[in-house]
């Protein structure tokens, strides 16, 4: 049995940095919150799951400077593990808790290229979990396994493990990806289906998060799936300013509001503070599990009828095995496919000129 616990999402202002090793004062920044929240939740429950927010680490140089795949993945893509992981594994072993963050990420497969990872931390210090991002918005960089599909399945197989992976662990099955990819609510039907019981979804930023979508959004793939979500949001960005000039601070650049959403959708505990923050709120995964054996009302999955929605990807829209793209370069590709669409029907073109 597991016995009920909390969860913290923790979420941190974010130091623009443009070297791999400045990444240090954010990984400092993030440890000494760590130690502040495991002081003071543990009072009411053993913290056994922390999650950070997209870019807490590393913050978003690519985006921002539209730096070509090849130039960050030189300078500043991480290894897992590696020194970004090994400060947080050693923080996991102090404080006895798995730990969930994101980093942009280096394999040797694929030179030249970078992913955009989710990672999980067990309580002995172990990487035992990774998610590569599959959706990215064309001012993202990043490579994703159906840029590589051919290599990627020939290694990883054609699975819902391949592309939707799922931690298996003694506090309950996690798993979960970031920004838009959050916006799929296909995306966490495969981590529901591949097993999934707490999703993490990482980092959206402004306008979206005042406009409430990214609650919504949250709130819609916990109750549509029966699971808990950590909705982990960064807050201020700090950004350097010109030479002889002080940084400029954003508070409400990357949004805040972060949230831990129960698996009826319920919101069980929010912050509506921009900056360093963090929520907490208890998981039991035992009620879970009983709700998903015993609910016959907003417990979705098992009355699928899986054959009537077979037919709706099987025309092929993103093309895949892509090579490394700018800006400009994943534009060109999104305006072929609203083409592609309006030909098919599925959209009407406007006539608004």
């Amino acid at each position: 049995m597991i016995a009920p616990y909390l969860a913290v999402t923790l979420q941190t202002t974010v130091r623009h940095v443009t070297t791999r090793d400045e990444v240090e004062q954010n990984l400092t920044h993030i440890c000494s919150m760590i130690d502040l929240v495991t002081h003071i939740c543990s009072l009411e429950l053993p913290v056994r799951l922390i999650t950070l927010g997209e870019g807490a680490i590393q913050g978003f140089v690519d985006e921002i400077l539209d730096m070509d795949q090849a130039e960050y993945a030189d300078k500043m893509a991480a290894v897992i593990p590696g020194p970004e992981t090994d400060v947080l594994a050693e923080k996991a072993r102090q404080k006895g808790c798995f730990i969930l963050g994101q980093l942009k990420t280096k394999q040797e497969k694929y030179p030249d290229r970078f992913f955009n990872t989710v990672f999980l931390i067990d309580p002995d210090g172990g990487v035992i979990w990774q998610h590569q991002k599959n959706i990215v918005l064309h001012v993202e960089h990043s490579t994703t396994p159906h840029d590589v599909y051919d290599e990627w399945i020939a290694d990883h197989g054609d699975t819902l493990e391949a592309f939707f992976p799922v931690a298996k662990t003694e506090i309950g099955n996690i798993a979960g990806t970031i920004g838009v990819e959050g916006a799929y609510p296909e995306s966490y039907r495969a981590f529901a289906m591949n097993g999934a019981e707490i999703f993490y979804r990482g980092s959206l930023p402004e306008p979206w998060v005042s406009r409430e979508i990214f609650e919504t959004q949250n709130r819609a793939r916990a109750m549509d799936n029966t699971a808990y979500m950590m909705a982990t949001n960064t807050g201020t960005l700090i950004m350097p300013g010109p030479p002889g000039t002080p940084p400029t601070q954003i508070e409400g650049a990357l949004g805040g509001r972060s949230a831990i959403i129960d698996y009826k959708g319920q919101v069980l505990a929010t912050n509506q503070i921009m900056g360093d923050c963090y929520v907490a709120a208890e998981i039991n995964i035992e009620a879970l599990r009983h709700y998903r054996e015993t609910a016959r009302f907003q417990n979705w999955i098992p009355y699928l009828k899986t054959e009537i929605f077979s037919k709706l990807y099987e025309q092929p829209l993103w093309p895949k095995n892509q090579p490394a793209m700018q800006h400009a370069d994943a534009d060109r590709v999104f305006n072929n496919n609203i083409e592609t669409l309006i030909k098919r029907g599925t959209y009407t073109k406007s006539k608004i000129r």
